[in-house]
């Protein structure tokens, strides 16, 4: 496991290197279509997010919850549905406001379904559509575009500083409670999961976010806030997604990394910090 896990780890580090660093190149370059006639902070991050994370992501979906014995809708549904979501996001933080309507216009309409169900006296249809469009329009689409709408307003040294403060947790979390480790949080769920390593994974994540807050300009106290918002809310992602696998009877997402996992066993903490980056280190810096 720890002989692929290193290994991988370094290309997904290189890979987001390489698209930042494209990233921050093309920003700021002509274009007709932007505000302002420029490509905004983020445009390549979003670009490849579109062409690859979202599509794998729903794919991870389908297959979990169909493991688990729930019905899912078809995959290129659900990779639209994300996708109209994602790009309703990203447009509003690029000022595109006539893009955001239109994109959003699909998740909305997709309420549709449960609310046909409900009229129709299918209650429990109703709950269980509007559950899945849930999990797709806002786990899988809107959450991730927040980190898109972060980079929109900040450097993209900022943006880094934001994702190690949500790993940081990880890492804090996972050798706290490897050495001091005793009280579970949730055995049912995560049975390694402690609040030894909780306690650890807090410090950790409000260090960095503390650094983070500086390189996006929000100050150290909005960078803090940041890493003891991420240290709960990275954990309930991870516990979210462990849920989903339990159910599935899986250990993984899927295959997609050696000693990883899928791309959702990358992406579980980061999911669910993307909004709170946003609101605290990206309009605390506008």
């Amino acid at each position: 496991m720890l002989k692929w896990r290193l290994p991988v780890g370094a290309a997904l580090i290189a890979l987001l290197g390489s698209l930042l660093w494209l990233d921050g190149r093309m920003q700021g370059e002509p274009s007709s279509f932007m505000p302002g006639g420029q490509v905004p902070g983020g445009a390549v991050l979003a670009g490849f997010a579109l062409l690859t994370l979202i599509p794998l992501l729903a794919a991870e979906l389908t297959r979990l919850l169909r493991a688990g014995g729930t019905r899912a809708w078809p995959l290129g549904a659900s990779a639209a549905l994300a996708a109209g979501s994602f790009i309703a996001v990203a447009a509003h933080a690029w000022n595109l406001e006539t893009v955001a309507t239109w994109a959003a216009l699909l998740p909305l309409a997709w309420l549709l379904l449960p609310l046909g169900q409900l009229l129709r006296g299918r209650s429990d249809r109703a709950v269980a559509d509007l559950g899945r469009w849930m999990l797709v329009a806002v786990w899988i689409g809107a959450m991730p575009a927040c980190w898109i709408a972060l980079r929109a307003g900040v450097p993209w040294m900022g943006l880094v500083a934001a994702v190690l403060a949500v790993k940081s947790n990880d890492m804090g979390a996972y050798f706290a409670g490897r050495f001091l480790g005793r009280h579970a949080m949730a055995p049912w769920i995560s049975p390694k999961k402690t609040w030894e390593g909780f306690a650890g994974g807090l410090a950790a994540s409000v260090g960095v976010g503390a650094w983070a807050g500086v390189q996006c300009g929000a100050g150290v106290g909005a960078g803090m806030a940041f890493g003891a918002v991420a240290s709960v809310l990275g954990p309930l992602g991870d516990l979210a997604e462990s849920i989903l696998k339990r159910q599935a009877e899986a250990k993984d997402s899927g295959r997609l990394l050696p000693g990883m996992g899928g791309m959702f066993d990358v992406m579980d903490s980061l999911l669910w910090t993307a909004p709170a980056a946003w609101w605290l280190l990206g309009t605390a810096s506008a």
